[in-house]
C-alpha cells in the first residue's frame, strides 16, 4: 500500500538512522495525498499517513536528485506532521495531535480498510476510459476457496456463470464470456473450457484469489490493449512481496459443511462423504539483500469438498406425453386434450417425471511462486513467476425417467397427486472423473526513469484436460396385467415439475426386463498452450505527467490446441438386471447400476463405432497472433485525451479429419485463413469541479472466433430420442469461413467522488454494433431421405446491444459508538437484438444476446463492530434470465438459464492480534439453478439444487 490512511502513535523523528540513499524526483506541487503516492512510487519506500489530514494540504514542489528523507522534509514542509523513519523502509507520518488513545487505534484500523478500498477507486479514477476493480484481502473476502470469478462476480455490470454452486466465468455487461480478453501480468492466458471444449473463455475458477492482487474488468478499449476483446479485458495482477515491508505470513485452515444429501452412502459410492470438507491456503512473503532489493512471495491453497445436487426435469410443452388428462370417471381424456367439452375433470396428471442426483467429490491443490528484484535508484525491476493448480473432480450421475400410461386411467387422483401405471421405465448412470492441470511461467523486465518507460513480458501458459466418462443406459417396459403390473404415486408442485412418491412394488420394477440401449466409455484428452511476447515502451504518461505523450509497442502470442477422445461403444440390447440395484434412497426413484463394479469385460465391443467417433473427435488448432499499436496521448491540468489505433493481424490452420458418407477416411485436411484489422480509438476524460469526473470513448474491436466453430469434423448422430423413441439424426459440423466478429464500442460515463475519494456514485452508457456475430444454426431438413437436424455455427446479419449500468461505494459510512460500514451496489439494464437468416430464407430478430440478462444488480455491504473486533459481510448479486443456445429454425426450442439470486453472508472476529474465526454460509436464500426455453424463456425445463455450504475458517496472519 503505497498510501494507508491511518492516525498513527507518536514517535520521536529518527531520521539519522535511515540509509544515505538518493532517488531524482519530479512532483509538481499539489494535492499533499497525491504527491506522497508519488513520492512512494518513485522512491520505493511505504509511507504510512493521515489521509483525512493530508488530502486537506498542498505540498511543495520537488524536482531533482536528492537525499529520499530532506526530500521527504521538503515535500511535506511545515505541514502537520511528524515523520518517523524508526524503520527505513516503512516511514510513518502523524500529526502532531495525535494520541496513542483508544479512540486513534479505533480509527486507525477503519482507515486502514478505507485505504485498501480507496486504492480500487484510486484505478478507476487515473484511467481515462471506465474500469471497476477489485482487491483480494486476506483477512475480510468472504470464501474459504475464493476464485478471481467469485470475486469479479461482486463488480458492476458482471454475471457470474455458474459451475453448479460457484461461478466459473463471468459475462461482462451482458457479452458472453467468450468474448472476454483475460491476462495475468499482461500475459494472455491458455483455455480449456466446458467438458474440454476448447474455447476463448477462461476458466476463472481455476485461478485463486490470493495468487492476485488487485484484478481489473476494462470495460473501454484503448489502443494498448488486446484487440480481442468486445465485452470486457479482464487484467489480473500478481501479488508482489514489495506490497508488504518484511516477512509476511497469512495461514487459513477451514472446514465445510454441505446441507445437500445425495445418492453417497447409498449407491456403492466409495471414498466421498456426504456432507463434510476441508481445505487451507497459505502465503509467505520476504524480502532480502543488502538493500531489501529482492523479494519472493509464495501462495499455496488445498481443498476437498463434496456438491450434492438434485435435479428435476419437466418436459417441454407441445409434447403429447408431458401430462395426462383423465374425466371424472378416471379414465383418459379423448385426444389427450385438456378441454372441458371432451369430459376433462380440470386436473393435470403426471405423464413425464424426470429426476436424478449428482455426487461430485471437487478437489484443488497448487499454488505460486513469484521472485522479484528492485534494485536501489537504477529504475529497473524484474520478476519471475511460476504457477500450477489442479483440479479433479468425481462425479456420479443417477438419473431415472419414467413414462406413465393414460389408457388404464388414474387412480385416487387430486389436484397434485394421483396413481398411474408405469409405461415405461429407463435408468442412466455416469461416471466422470475430470482433471484439469493449470500452468504458467510468467516473466517481466522493466526499466523506467522519470520520463519513460519501457516493458518487456514474455510468458507461456498452458491447460491440460483429462475425463475418463462410463456411460449406461437401460430401460424397460413393465407389465400393466395382473401382479405383474408397476404403479406409481406421484407428486406435482407448483412449478409443474412431476415426482413419484412411492412404486406399488420396486422389486417389480426391477425384474420389468431392463435390456441396455447405450454403453460406452470416453477418454477425453485436451491441450492448450499459448506463448505470448509483449514489449512497451510509453513516454511522458506519469500521472503528474502533462502535454504531449505516447505508447507504442509490438505483441506476438502463439495458441496451439489438440482435441482428441478415445471413444468406446458396446453393442447394446443385453439384460441389464444384473448391474442394478434398489438404493434407499427417494430422489431420484428407482434402480440404479452399481458402478463400481459393473462387468464391463462382459460387454460386446463395437469396434466399427468406436473407430469411427475416436476419428471424428479429434482436431487441432494453430494460431499467430501480430499486433502493433500506436496511442497518442495529450493530457491537460484537468483533460486527458488519448487517440490511437492497433493492428490486429491473425492467421489460423485447422487440422480436421477428412469424411466421405458420414466416416472418416483417416486422412486430415488442413485449412487456411486469416484477417488483418485495424483497430482505432478515442477515449476522453475530464475533471469538473466537485471531483465530477466525465469519461467518453469509441473503439473498435474483434470477437474471434472459437477454435471449436472452425475446426469441427462433419459428424451424423442418429439415436431414439429418450423420451419419444423416435429415431433422430443430427448433423453438426465446423464452418471454416467463419469470419470474426467486429465491434464498434461507445461508451460515456459520469463518476462523482465524495467523502475525500472514499465514496463514488457512477452513471454509465454504452452501446454496442456488432457486425457478422456469430450462433449456432440449428434447423431440420432431409439427409439422405431421414429427418436431420443441421448445426452449423453461422454468422448472424447483425446485433447490437445497448445499456445504462448505475453503481454506488462508500467504505466510510461512520455509525454510532464507533462502528462503520461499507457499502457497494451496483444495477445494469440492458437490450440486445440480433438479426440472422432463417433456413427457409428471410430474416428473424432474437430479443437478446448469449448470456444477456435484461437485468443485473451486485451489492454488499460490512458492518465493522470494534467492539468484537470483527465484522458481519453479505454480498448479494442476482441476474435475470439469459440464453444460452437459440434454434432459428423453432424458437420454441431456445433454450438458457432462469433468473439466479444468490445470498452469501460472513463474520469475523479476532481472538488476538494474529488469530481470527471466520463463519460464512453460501446460498442463505437457498436458491435453486433453473432452465428454461422457449422464445421468451418463460418455460421451465429443469431444476437443480445445491443446498447451502457452510464453511468455519481459522486465520492466522
Amino acid at each position: 500500500m503505497l498510501a494507508l490512511s491511518c492516525s498513527v502513535a507518536c514517535f520521536a523523528p529518527t531520521v539519522s538512522v535511515a540509509q544515505d540513499t538518493q532517488s531524482v524526483f519530479a512532483i509538481p506541487a499539489q494535492k499533499l495525498t497525491s504527491a506522497l503516492t508519488a513520492f512512494s512510487r518513485q522512491t520505493g519506500l511505504h509511507v504510512a499517513f493521515d489521509g483525512k489530514v493530508a488530502d486537506t494540504l498542498r505540498s511543495a514542489p520537488l524536482y531533482g536528485k536528492m537525499d529520499n528523507f530532506k526530500a521527504l522534509h521538503k515535500l511535506v514542509g511545515k505541514n502537520s506532521f511528524k515523520i518517523d523513519a524508526s524503520n527505513p523502509n516503512f516511514i510513518t507520518l502523524r500529526t502532531h495531535a495525535a494520541k496513542k488513545t483508544e479512540e486513534a487505534e479505533t480509527q486507525s484500523e477503519d482507515n486502514l480498510t478505507v485505504q485498501g478500498h480507496r486504492h480500487e477507486l484510486r484505478t478507476k479514477r487515473n484511467f481515462a476510459g471506465v474500469v471497476d476493480s477489485i482487491t483480494y484481502d486476506d483477512l475480510s473476502n468472504l470464501g474459504g476457496a475464493t476464485s478471481v470469478a467469485q470475486l469479479l462476480s461482486q463488480l458492476p455490470g458482471v454475471t457470474g456463470i455458474r459451475d453448479g454452486d460457484e461461478p466459473r466465468y463471468i459475462s461482462v455487461r451482458g457479452v458472453s464470456s467468450d468474448l472476454n480478453q483475460t491476462t495475468l501480468d499482461g500475459i494472455t492466458l491458455a483455455s480449456i473450457s466446458d467438458g474440454g471444449s476448447i474455447r476463448r473463455r477462461v476458466n476463472l475458477q481455476n485461478i485463486p484469489g490470493e495468487m492476485t492482487g488487485e484484478d481489473s474488468i476494462y470495460k473501454t478499449f484503448t489502443a494498448e490493449q488486446d484487440g480481442g476483446a468486445i465485452g470486457a479485458v479482464i487484467e489480473m495482477n500478481s501479488r508482489s512481496a514489495f506490497d508488504h515491508k518484511g516477512l509476511y505470513k497469512y495461514i487459513n485452515a477451514y472446514g465445510i459443511y454441505g446441507t445437500e444429501k445425495g445418492s453417497v452412502g447409498v449407491n456403492r459410492i466409495p471414498g466421498m462423504s456426504p456432507h463434510m470438507g476441508q481445505g487451507a491456503k497459505a502465503v509467505f512473503s520476504d524480502r532480502f539483500g543488502k538493500d531489501k532489493e529482492f523479494g519472493i512471495i509464495t501462495s499455496f491453497r488445498y481443498q476437498k469438498r463434496t456438491r450434492n445436487t438434485t435435479k428435476m426435469w419437466q418436459e417441454k410443452l407441445g409434447q403429447d406425453y408431458a401430462y395426462n388428462y383423465f374425466k371424472a370417471n378416471g379414465q383418459p381424456v379423448k385426444g389427450d386434450d385438456p378441454n372441458p367439452a371432451r369430459g376433462w375433470n380440470g386436473m393435470t396428471a403426471a405423464g413425464y417425471v424426470n429426476s436424478g442426483s449428482y455426487s461430485n467429490d471437487l478437489n484443488n491443490l497448487g499454488g505460486a511462486t513469484r521472485l522479484e528484484w528492485h534494485p536501489k535508484n537504477s529504475g529497473l525491476e524484474a520478476s519471475i513467476m511460476g504457477y500450477a493448480y489442479q483440479r479433479w473432480e468425481n462425479s456420479f450421475m443417477e438419473h431415472n425417467e419414467y413414462l406413465l400410461d393414460n389408457s388404464p386411467g388414474v387412480m385416487n387422483q387430486t389436484p397434485t397427486t394421483g396413481r398411474e401405471y408405469v409405461y415405461r421405465a429407463r435408468s442412466t448412470a455416469r461416471k466422470d472423473n475430470w482433471k484439469m492441470n493449470t500452468n504458467g511461467v510468467l516473466g517481466n523486465l522493466n526499466w523506467h526513469d522519470n520520463i519513460s518507460t519501457l516493458k518487456l513480458r514474455a510468458g507461456y501458459t498452458w491447460e491440460d484436460y483429462f475425463n475418463h466418462e462410463p456411460y449406461i443406459t437401460a430401460r424397460s417396459y413393465p407389465s400393466e396385467k395382473g401382479d405383474g403390473a408397476v404403479l406409481a404415486d406421484y407428486y406435482i408442485n407448483k412449478d409443474y415439475f412431476s415426482t413419484i412418491t412411492h412404486f406399488n412394488d420396486m422389486n417389480k420394477l426391477l425384474q420389468s426386463g431392463y435390456k441396455f440401449q447405450y454403453v460406452q466409455q470416453e477418454y477425453d484428452r485436451d491441450h492448450e498452450g499459448v506463448t505470448n511476447v509483449r514489449l512497451d515502451y510509453t513516454r511522458n504518461l506519469n500521472p503528474n505527467s502533462h502535454g504531449f505523450g505516447f505508447a507504442s509497442g509490438f505483441e506476438w502470442r502463439s495458441l496451439n490446441a489438440t482435441n482428441s477422445s478415445d471413444q468406446i461403444w458396446y453393442k447394446p440390447g443385453g439384460d441389464a438386471t444384473s448391474s442394478m440395484f434398489i438404493p434407499n434412497m427417494n430422489n431420484p426413484p428407482g434402480p440404479f447400476f452399481d458402478m463400481t463394479h459393473f462387468p464391463w469385460d462382459k460387454q460386446v465391443l463395437d469396434a466399427a463405432k468406436s473407430r469411427k467417433y475416436t476419428q471424428l473427435a479429434y482436431f487441432r488448432y494453430q494460431e499467430q497472433l501480430f499486433d502493433g499499436y500506436v496511442s497518442l496521448h495529450y493530457k491537460w491540468r484537468h483533460s486527458h485525451i488519448i487517440a490511437g489505433v492497433r493492428s490486429d493481424s491473425v492467421s489460423y490452420n485447422a487440422f480436421i479429419p477428412e469424411v466421405v458418407k458420414e466416416d472418416p477416411t483417416g486422412n486430415i485436411n488442413k485449412i487456411n485463413r486469416g484477417y488483418i484489422h485495424p483497430l482505432p480509438s478515442l477515449t476522453f476524460t475530464h475533471n469538473f469541479p466537485s471531483n465530477f469526473v466525465l469519461h467518453a470513448a469509441y473503439s473498435q474491436s474483434i470477437g474471434r472466433q472459437q477454435p471449436t466453430e472452425i475446426a469441427q469434423a462433419e459428424s451424423l448422430d442418429c439415436g431414439q430420442n429418450s423420451t419419444t423413441d423416435i429415431q433422430e439424426c443430427t448433423l453438426s459440423k465446423g464452418n471454416p469461413n467463419l469470419r470474426p466478429r467486429q465491434a464498434q464500442n461507445f461508451d460515456a460515463s459520469i463518476d462523482k467522488y465524495f467523502n475525500h475519494g472514499r465514496g463514488m456514485f457512477s452513471v454509465a452508457y454504452f452501446n454496442k454494433i456488432i457486425k457478422h456475430d456469430i450462433y449456432r444454426d440449428r434447423h431440420l431438413g432431409i439427409y439422405e431421405n431421414k429427418p436431420t437436424y443441421f448445426s452449423t455455427p453461422e454468422n448472424a446479419k447483425s446485433s447490437t446491444l445497448m445499456g445504462v449500468e448505475v453503481s454506488f461505494v462508500d467504505h466510510s459510512i461512520k455509525g454510532p459508538w464507533k462502528q462503520s460500514f461499507d457499502i457497494n451496489a451496483s444495477g445494469t439494464w440492458m437490450r440486445g437484438r440480433m438479426t440472422y437468416a432463417l433456413p427457409t430464407g428471410g430474416f428473424a430478430t432474437l430479443h437478446g444476446l448469449i448470456e444477456q440478462p435484461s437485468y443485473i444488480f451486485n451489492g454488499g455491504v460490512t458492518w465493522h463492530i470494534p467492539q468484537i473486533r470483527g465484522a458481519l459481510k453479505a454480498t448479494f448479486s442476482y441476474s435475470a434470465k439469459y440464453i444460452e443456445t437459440i434454434h432459428p429454425g423453432d424458437p420454441l426450442q431456445n433454450e438458457g438459464y432462469g433468473s439466479q439470486p444468490s445470498l452469501d453472508i460472513g463474520a469475523w472476529h479476532d481472538i488476538t492480534d494474529d488469530i481470527r474465526f471466520k463463519y460464512e454460509v453460501y446460498n442463505l436464500a437457498g436458491s435453486h439453478t433453473r432452465m428454461v426455453y422457449g422464445p421468451k424463456l418463460n418455460r421451465f425445463d429443469a431444476k437443480e439444487s445445491y443446498g447451502r455450504s457452510i464453511y468455519f475458517e481459522v486465520v492466522y496472519n
